[in-house]
């Protein structure tokens, strides 16, 4: 499928060399509730990627406007004066600026797409962090624990910029391999594999099985394994707990709940079990880089 013939708008995609890693200038999270409904930014010499954890707002910048919803993200040059101007309170952004180390390029959109095609013309995109200017993340929640993970590394002491510039630099390229990924779908992605992973998604109840997700959609569930197994590279169980524990992660990282509570709103009928999946998990791997106390139960 031709992109151009999606009848879908799309804007430029910036290349930043990522031999190297960015260097982080400065991040934070933003909440505009009611009674301040919008925020005047000046940018100066760095670049800001916006992206919208909750409610939405419009972005304003020289002459052209973009809303924002939840998952969403907008890539804006140096020295853009921005207005955010709320349209569903209350709103919460991650915003980072930083600067890209080597070279950068601005490409149009369907000179990505069409490198998708190409395994040589994509190869020679390889060592480059992919950022649209504008993007509807695909898989939010991973993306939002990553981006609560790094806010709260860069908040730490740390004797070198290294470390949050190395932990900016990965939440940039975990974007670029989900737009990526979503390009891939978009040109040659099965629409029956896309229906069923979107249903997937929106029902990962407790009871949710590979048999359930065959049944409701009148289909053998070798088949439907074998669907979802070549679309994400993951067998349909496993594609199943990732989206779960995505969920629970983003929990921990932001609320303080007890570990039953969160086992029971990612959709763990069982605390010990959702334990044992978390240990073995990627997620785990990160513990200590993370500053919240809560982490200390899974030790």
């Amino acid at each position: 499928m031709d992109i151009r013939e999606s009848g879908q708008k799309y804007h430029d995609v910036y290349l930043f060399n990522s031999d190297r890693p960015f260097h982080h200038y400065a991040s934070g999270q933003l909440i505009l509730g009611e009674e301040e409904a919008s925020k005047l930014f000046e940018l100066g010499d760095a670049y800001e990627l916006l992206i919208c954890a909750g409610g939405q707002y419009r972005v304003s910048w020289e002459q052209q406007e973009q809303v924002l919803k939840r998952g969403s993200c907008l890539l804006v040059a140096p020295h853009t004066r921005l207005e955010l101007v709320g349209v569903e309170a209350p709103v919460t952004c991650y915003w980072i600026q930083f600067f890209p180390k080597d070279s950068e390029e601005r490409v149009a959109y369907q000179h990505v797409a069409d490198a998708i095609r190409d395994r040589y013309d994509l190869g020679r995109l390889a060592n480059n962090a992919i950022l649209p200017q504008y993007y509807q993340i695909r898989e939010f929640n991973r993306i939002n624990t990553m981006c609560l993970q790094t806010l709260l590394l860069i908040r730490g002491n740390y004797y070198t910029e290294a470390l949050p510039s190395y932990a900016i630099t990965e939440l940039m390229l975990e974007i670029t391999n989900d737009f990526i990924t979503g390009l891939h779908h978009l040109t040659r992605a099965n629409p029956k594999a896309t229906e069923i992973i979107d249903w997937l998604s929106s029902h990962l109840d407790a009871d949710l099985t590979v048999r359930g997700l065959a049944d409701h959609f009148e289909m053998n569930y070798r088949y439907v394994s074998r669907l979802i197994k070549k679309e994400t590279g993951m067998m349909a169980s496993r594609l199943i707990l990732q989206k779960k524990l995505d969920i629970a992660c983003g929990l921990l990282l932001k609320s303080n709940l007890p570990l039953k509570l969160i086992a029971d709103q990612s959709y763990f009928n069982d605390e010990k079990y959702f334990l044992r999946c978390f240990k073995k998990s990627s997620w785990a791997k990160r513990r200590p880089s993370i500053g919240s106390s809560t982490w200390t139960t899974f030790s």
